[in-house]
């Protein structure tokens, strides 16, 4: 028999042995169960007072001492389904205490254009279909030649992902945007947010400049604050 499968349910290694000494021997004293089990003498007590406590073990007196008998092996399955309740019961505390932790705020800083350009691939590692990427513009003027021919492989990316991608940008900048069709752009001639970038729930702030430095800020809390703003510009514009 596979005695690791009571090991399972919660039962010690002595435990099991003395339970199925028990079942083998029928009523039995202390010292039967360990000439048959081969445990020291407290070890069987131990256990058998464990046992008794989980209803798997009783006893009656004959004169002076203890004669112990099995319990009908079907109380493990009731202390199976014990446990089971049990485990229901505190089961929407545990959901909770993962939601809590998926929930947890990280940040992560990129340095460097390659950094910042692995900031924004790993932005978007979960896009699927219709989920939307938001962004205030960076004066793409400044950017050299590199970081230029980098972003016409993220709309690529983006655009493989069936991802909804809506910028804003000063009015000046409109010449920079006009031939990247896969791009919906609203342009303003007030001061608005530059390189920012929203996604789910993750905000990526860049700097371009001598030194390139990206933040990766993952916040359900702030992305939904950021994304509201970015709703309210887009439909006064």
């Amino acid at each position: 028999m596979n005695a690791k499968i009571l090991e399972d349910l919660g039962l010690t290694p002595g435990e099991v042995k003395v339970y199925l000494a028990l079942l083998e021997l029928g009523p039995s004293s202390a010292g039967d169960i360990i000439d048959k089990s081969h445990l020291q003498n407290s070890v069987v007590h131990f256990c058998l007072n464990k046992l008794r406590e989980l209803g798997l073990v009783s006893y009656i007196k004959k004169g002076k001492n203890r004669v112990y008998q099995s319990a009908n092996p079907e109380n493990l399955l009731i202390m199976l389904e014990d446990k089971k309740k049990s485990l229901k019961q505190i089961m929407p505390e545990l959901k909770t205490k993962q939601t809590l932790a998926k929930q947890k705020q990280s940040v992560e800083l990129f340095e460097g254009v390659k950094g910042i350009t692995n900031m924004l691939n790993q932005l978007i590692v979960d896009g699927r279909k219709g989920d939307e990427f938001l962004f205030f513009s960076t004066d793409v003027a400044e950017h050299n030649e590199e970081i230029q021919q980098y972003y016409e492989r993220y709309d690529a990316k983006r655009s493989a992902k069936k991802l909804v991608v809506k910028g804003i940008a000063r009015d000046y900048m409109k010449q920079f945007y006009v031939h990247r069709k896969t791009i919906t752009m609203k342009y303003v001639d007030s001061p608005i947010p530059a390189n920012v970038a929203l996604f789910k729930d993750k905000i990526a702030l860049m700097t371009w400049g001598e030194y390139p430095q990206g933040i990766l800020i993952k916040s359900k809390q702030l992305a939904e604050k950021q994304k509201a703003f970015f709703n309210e510009v887009w439909k006064k514009n």
